[in-house]
């Protein structure tokens, strides 16, 4: 996606009327938005109505008609989590170009658990409500309400090629006419595909009538010049320059169809590897982008900076071309079969939450490598690499303090740094209060009380 597109972390309970989820409220990544107009007449009794007929064939909604009716029924605070990336609605079923004040917070992560006080059916589609006027589809929620929707059927209205996740297909065909179940809407490149099964796929174009519940694309397109930039630059980094146009390539050697840099741009880089097509081919040096997001041939750059060694040899990187096995994926299985008790970590929630997303980020991107049955040794080994780095980087730990009951105030902005990260939520919404003694996440009205033993300690308790 596009650099202004970058995912970045934001908090869910910052808007809500609600409770937020303390300790447990993960990532909430962002996206811009488009719309879907609809306008709200409010209940307070009725029960919630699930009626679906949209279709996602756009990143951007369909405009339907004004004037159409909304039901609501409030209930306590409930815990719902996120089977999907979901956008974020406004009352009227209108995808918000700004959440917490910017448009990169419009989309919240497929994981995430977040806190919802009640419901909202929009033109006969679900929402749950997250307090302060926005809301998600149920459709991307797991959990009760999640499941009173139907599920989403789509007709081909031409015959289709069945692809896998890599956009490849072996041209077998889904017959014109044919009527299947989708469980999810994802663009492969610049493409948007419906998925019908284990690692296949249908190009939406070839999609006609879409029955019951309306699917919000799960990711971005691709898009020219995606590289993201890092957030931070070491000084003694390396740097490259590309010398014409040039194509980003993949782990595997191939160019990304979409993405390109033009002449003359300056992009960090991380190491010099060899990379192999295949067995017989001969093995090229490319350098990595220190953004993780791809590689730029040696030949199409030069370099600045920093000298760098090839971390592989040319023998290495044909073997690295041969399909994973099971054993070859071990690691990299033991590391995703670890991210829930890192994340339950101190470690994990108190840190800064750019370090937290890039972890999660890691995480996703090696659950699809792990669940990819075609996947090289390459492709494994980097993805095991991607989340050891990630993990290394996160950097949560509790603030040490010398009296709990007379904090300096350093302490006190070194507390309220801690709680806003652990609860991804601006470092505004965390007040003190009672001398110092009482910590809180105040957002819209609502207090939620926090407890300061969860994100500091008094040295003498270090000591002990």
């Amino acid at each position: 996606m596009k650099l202004s597109h970058k995912l970045i972390m934001v908090s869910a309970a910052a808007l809500m009327s609600v409770s937020p989820l303390v300790n447990t409220t993960q990532n909430v990544n962002a996206a811009t938005a488009s719309s879907k107009k609809t306008t709200a007449k409010k209940t307070s009794t009725k029960k919630a109505i699930t009626k679906k007929s949209a279709s996602t064939k756009k990143s951007t909604s369909k405009k339907a008609a004004s004037s159409k009716k909304t039901t609501s029924k409030k209930t306590t605070s409930n815990t719902i989590k996120l089977i999907h990336n979901a956008y974020v609605y406004d009352k009227n079923g209108k995808r918000l170009k700004t959440y917490m004040g910017s448009a990169k917070y419009t989309t919240i992560a497929k994981g995430v658990t977040v806190n919802s006080n009640g419901t909202k059916t929009i033109d006969g589609v679900l929402y749950y409500s997250l307090g302060g006027g926005a809301y998600i589809k149920a459709a991307n929620v797991d959990g009760k309400a999640g499941n009173l929707d139907k599920p989403t059927i789509i007709t081909l209205k031409k015959d289709a090629y069945i692809y896998n996740g890599e956009g490849k297909t072996k041209k077998k065909l889904v017959k014109k006419g044919k009527t299947v179940k989708t469980t999810e809407a994802r663009y492969i490149g610049t493409k948007l595909y419906y998925k019908i099964g284990d690692d296949q796929f249908v190009k939406a174009a070839n999609v006609g009538k879409v029955k019951g519940t309306e699917l919000d694309p799960v990711n971005e397109p691709d898009g020219a010049a995606t590289v993201e930039v890092p957030d931070t630059e070491d000084v003694n980094s390396t740097k490259v320059t590309t010398k014409s146009v040039v194509s980003l390539y993949d782990i595997k050697g191939q160019k990304y169809a979409n993405r390109i840099f033009d002449a003359g741009v300056s992009q960090q880089v991380s190491e010099l590897r060899y990379i192999a097509t295949s067995v017989n081919s001969t093995p090229q040096l490319f350098f990595k982008l220190a953004s993780g997001r791809g590689y730029l041939k040696y030949d199409d750059v030069t370099m600045d900076g920093k000298i760098l060694n090839p971390v592989n040899t040319p023998e290495q990187a044909k073997a690295d071309v041969t399909v994973a096995t099971a054993a070859d994926k071990a690691k990299l299985t033991q590391s995703i079969n670890e991210a829930a008790s890192v994340k339950a970590s101190e470690l994990y929630k108190l840190s800064s939450s750019s370090a937290k997303a890039a972890y999660d980020k890691a995480i996703t991107e090696g659950a699809i490598v792990n669940n990819n049955a075609s996947a090289t040794i390459g492709q494994v080994n980097e993805a095991e690499g991607a989340i050891v780095a990630a993990k290394a980087k996160l950097n949560g730990a509790k603030i040490a303090v010398a009296n709990f009951n007379s904090l300096t105030p350093d302490e006190v902005t070194a507390i309220v740094k801690a709680a806003a990260n652990a609860n991804n939520v601006p470092e505004s919404a965390i007040q003190f209060s009672n001398n110092n003694t009482t910590l809180s996440i105040v957002t819209n009205g609502y207090t939620q009380p926090l407890n300061i033993n969860d994100y500091a300690v008094q040295n003498s308790a270090i000591n002990r």
